[in-house]
Formats: C-alpha cells, sequence, structure tokens
C-alpha cells in the first residue's frame, strides 16, 4: 500500500529522516531539547563506562573471546541497543527507561565476563570448577544454597540477547541447524540454540550442565542435542507440566532436591539452607517490588512501563532470584521516580491513545518495536507476556514449602505458564489487559509457536466478548527477519489501524520505510 497517498501529511519530516535508507544507523542524535537531551547523552556515557568495566573483568579471556565466538561480535551493537531502547522517549519515561537498561547492561556483561572467565578453551580455570550451567527458562533459585557457586545461563546470550543487538546473528545457527537435517519449522529458541551446539559456539564452561523439560517439546529435543555435545557432567531437572495439580507438587520437590544433591557431587560444595532461606527473602522482595510497580502501570501517565520495563522484568527473573543486590536497588529508585511524577502530576507517555499489553513469542529482531507503536501510532505497551512469569513469593518456613515455591517459578516460566500450563492460561490475556486497563493487546503469532498457532481460532471467536478491547495479530518469526521482516511487522499494525479504527498516524514518516540492512 502506498501510505504516502493514504496521509497527506507524509512530506512533513519526522523520526525516520534522522537515519540512513535502509539502517538503523543515525545521522545525529535524537533532539529531545535540551535537558532530557544532556541527560540522554549522559545515560549512554554511564553505559559506555559499564562496557569498559567489563573488558577489565578479565581483558586477555573476553578478547580471545571476541575472536573465538560469532555470536560474541553482535555484542559490539549493544550501545546502538541503548538508543533504539529509549527512541522518542522525553521526560519521566526516558529516566525510568535509563535505569531499567544500566542494570540489565550491568548484569549481562558481568554474566559475558563469567563465562569467559570459566572458558576452559583458553586454559584451566578454577573458576570453572564452582560453575552451574542452567539451560533457558531455568531461573538460578536452586543454586541460592551454594554461596561458592556462579550459575551461568547456558543459551540466553548466543541467541535472545544476541538478537537484541543484531537480528541476523541467528541466521547463521538456524541455517547451521537446517543443514545438519533437523526440522525447519521448530521453535527458534530451540532451533537457534541446536544451531549454536552444532557449530561448537557454547564456552567450555562449568562443572556441570541441568537442562530441563521446559517450555515444550521442542526444547526438550534441543537439550538431548546440545547434551550430546558437551563435555561435563548433565541432568535433566523434569517439571510437572501441570503445574496447577498440587499433587504433583512432591514430584516437583523431590526432582530439585536431586538437582541440589547433583550440584554438591560436581562441585564439591555443601548446600547450606540458611543461606538458600536468605537468598529467597531477597528473591521475596524483588517480587514485592515488581507488584509495587505493576500498582503504578495501571495507573494513567505512569512513568513505568514500554519494552524496557517487561525486559528488566526477564532479566532479573532470569539471573537474579534473589542474588545481584542492584536489581533491588533499582527497583526501588524507579518506584521513588514514578511516586514523585505521580505526585507532581508530570506527564508521562504523552503520545498514548491506546494502552496496551502484549501476548505470545515476539519478534525478537525487533526490539524498539514498541517504540514505533508509540511514536508512530500512540499505542503505548504497559507489558509483556513475559512480565508474567514467575511473580511467587517463596514461603520459607522450612525446606520443602520453599522448593515447592521455586518449582512454581520454574513452572511459570518464559512461556511455560501460558504454552503448556493448560489452555486456560493461553486466554488469560483477557484479564492482564483489564488489570491493566488497557483498551488494546498486541496478539504476537510466532509461526514456529505450534502451542500458541492452535489457539488462534479460539481467541478469535473470544473477541466478540470482550468488545471493548482491541486485538490486533502481528505475525513474526521470533528470531528469523528474513521470512516476517521489521517492516511486515509494522505493516500489519498500521492495517488496523486505519482500516479498522480509522486513526492517523502521530509520525507519517514511520509508516513505512525500509530498515531490512539494520541491526
Amino acid at each position: 500500500m502506498d501510505w504516502s497517498k493514504l496521509n497527506p501529511y507524509r512530506k512533513e519530516k519526522g523520526q525516520r529522516d534522522r537515519f540512513y535508507d535502509k539502517t538503523d544507523v543515525a545521522k545525529h542524535r535524537e533532539w529531545r531539547g535540551l535537558s532530557d537531551t544532556w541527560y540522554d547523552y549522559c545515560q549512554w556515557m554511564q553505559n559506555l563506562g559499564i562496557l569498559v568495566m567489563f573488558v577489565t573483568k578479565s581483558p586477555v579471556r573476553i578478547v580471545r573471546g571476541m575472536l573465538e565466538y560469532r555470536w560474541f561480535g553482535s555484542y559490539l551493537a549493544s550501545l546502538t541497543m541503548v538508543d533504539r531502547a529509549v527512541e522518542g522517549l522525553r521526560g519521566p519515561e526516558l529516566r525510568t527507561t535509563h535505569a531499567f537498561l544500566h542494570t540489565i547492561m550491568t548484569g549481562a556483561t558481568e554474566q559475558i565476563a563469567n563465562m569467559m572467565k570459566g572458558d576452559r578453551r583458553f586454559g584451566k580455570t578454577k573458576f570453572a570448577d564452582k560453575q552451574v550451567l542452567l539451560e533457558q527458562a531455568m531461573s538460578v533459585e536452586i543454586a541460592a544454597g551454594f554461596k561458592n557457586v556462579t550459575p551461568s545461563s547456558l543459551e540466553a546470550f548466543q541467541g535472545l540477547l544476541g538478537c537484541y543487538m543484531d537480528q541476523s546473528l541467528p541466521q547463521f545457527y538456524l541455517d547451521t541447524m537446517e543443514h545438519y537435517g533437523l526440522p525447519a519449522d521448530s521453535c527458534r529458541l530451540s532451533a537457534t540454540a541446536a544451531g549454536v551446539s552444532i557449530n561448537d559456539d557454547f564456552p567450555q564452561d562449568g562443572a556441570c550442565l541441568i537442562v530441563n523439560n521446559m517450555p515444550c517439546d521442542s526444547s526438550t529435543m534441543n537439550s538431548q542435542l546440545i547434551e550430546r555435545r558437551m563435555t561435563i557432567p548433565t541432568m535433566v531437572a523434569g517439571m510437572p507440566m501441570r503445574w496447577e495439580d498440587e499433587d504433583t507438587d512432591e514430584y516437583a520437590v523431590k526432582q530439585l532436591k536431586k538437582v541440589i544433591a547433583f550440584i554438591e557431587e560436581n562441585t564439591g560444595e555443601t548446600f547450606d539452607e540458611q543461606e538458600f532461606f536468605r537468598v529467597m527473602k531477597e528473591h521475596n522482595r524483588e517480587v514485592d517490588n515488581e507488584m509495587a510497580m505493576w500498582d503504578y502501570v495501571r495507573l494513567p501517565h505512569s512513568a513505568i512501563g514500554g519494552q524496557m520495563f517487561s525486559l528488566f522484568h526477564v532479566f532479573y527473573y532470569a539471573f537474579s532470584g534473589g542474588r545481584l543486590p542492584y536489581i533491588t536497588k533499582t527497583q526501588e529508585k524507579v518506584l521513588k521516580m514514578a511516586a514523585d511524577y505521580y505526585q507532581k502530576k508530570q506527564e508521562a507517555f504523552p503520545k498514548t491513545r491506546h494502552r496496551a499489553i502484549s501476548w505470545g513469542g515476539p519478534g525478537c529482531y525487533y526490539l524498539q518495536f514498541a517504540n514505533w507503536m508509540y511514536n508512530c501510532w500512540g499505542i503505548h505497551l504497559l507489558a509483556s507476556m513475559d512480565t508474567f512469569e514467575g511473580n511467587i513469593k517463596i514461603d520459607t518456613t522450612d525446606l520443602d514449602s520453599a522448593l515447592t515455591g521455586v518449582a512454581h517459578s520454574y513452572e511459570h516460566s518464559v512461556m511455560r505458564r501460558h504454552l503448556t500450563g493448560g489452555y486456560q492460561h493461553m486466554l488469560e490475556f483477557w484479564d492482564e489487559a483489564r488489570r491493566f486497563n488497557a483498551d488494546m493487546v498486541i496478539m504476537y503469532d510466532d509461526i514456529t509457536c505450534k502451542g500458541a498457532m492452535g489457539m488462534a481460532g479460539i481467541v478469535n471467536d473470544q473477541c466478540k466478548d470482550h468488545p471493548d478491547i482491541h486485538l490486533i495479530w502481528v505475525q513474526n518469526d521470533m528470531f528469523d527477519s528474513r521470512t516476517i521482516s521489521r517492516n511486515e511487522l509494522r505493516r500489519q499494525v498500521n492495517n488496523y489501524m486505519t482500516a479498522v479504527l480509522k486513526e492517523e498516524p502521530l509520525d507519517a514518516t514511520l509508516l513505512d520505510f525500509d530498515d531490512s540492512e539494520g541491526w
């Protein structure tokens, strides 16, 4: 469709004019007014400082890792990702978003530095002997009772987070997986990890590896392939699929006790119950602060929201579990900012026309999609499906009660709660939209997610029962922008907003543009 004919304001200058054609490369920094432009630049410099500190943690190994691993090079674009995450933001929302970004950058660089410090490819290291690798969807609470053990993610940085930096990164690993003869229509999250494993691009870390059956069958098959190519002891932590059934709790606790014994056997460390309870109490503080932030997000003009709010939650769920003190510090800082802005009745996200939540697996190759919706159409993303994962308070009365809570936290992990926890949970987005006073749902339709595809008919049928909530289907291929491009994601929203809602864009330069060669 020729959007310039549809909208007579197409020739006006707008945000997209700042970029070179087909790229995400800006001709100059975004002008936000003197105060906000200076603030944004200072925050950008702070992120640069975080990267400098990252290199100093193990300079030789980090440089060798940059030369060794294909995925590592994509992190050179991390500062560009920061700029994309704050596109079009001003005032209160700019400040809360930067607070989330600093914490994500600090934690992510810490995780990657630990990978390099424990990588036996670069020589023997005692660090690896006290390192436990966790497969995707396994958060770190189970390692909380081991004060001298460092939990590390096996897969997140080679695929998911790397894709945020560079939309073309997963494509090589997906092609590797398909050339190996594995099915091309499996979940991209699992398929990318399989490609990384086949290409031997996982660092040779850890004393042991814990794999699992989450969140779906595709991931389970991927775990089997990864296990064959690892040189360290592995164990499967099989968690119940029907997690609402109390009869499965006893089984789940037994599984986690086996994991604890496995870690003890391979690291030589002893599980410390008191340390475990201490960390779980910090985990509960994180959950309490998250719920307090939700209370603000539900209010009009809240300074908390946007893509980084959701990504921050994903980060601390996956990597903290009460272990990282700067998570609570950031939460409390943001809550104070939100309270101050609200008391002053200071406007936040002023372009808002629609309040939305998103559901389903998003196109991870388009991190700033939420910013685009806000700047182009005034669609303010309050929370994503991942925001609702975890958030389980742990009962620290005794060990079995606490481990039951940890099991429930795992069972509420990324996509597990919504896609394999019973069909009714896939449909909870209607209730969550109302909880956040949203009038719109962005329903991500990942074309390789069989669980979500099977629910499409039921979702559409239920729309008639919720006439006050707009539902926009956005098809994507999660990690592969070659199948459904960023511009195609935008086109689907454009079509709904113009054909169904009959609305005009806030910035016509953002309607139709080519960024296929962007990061």
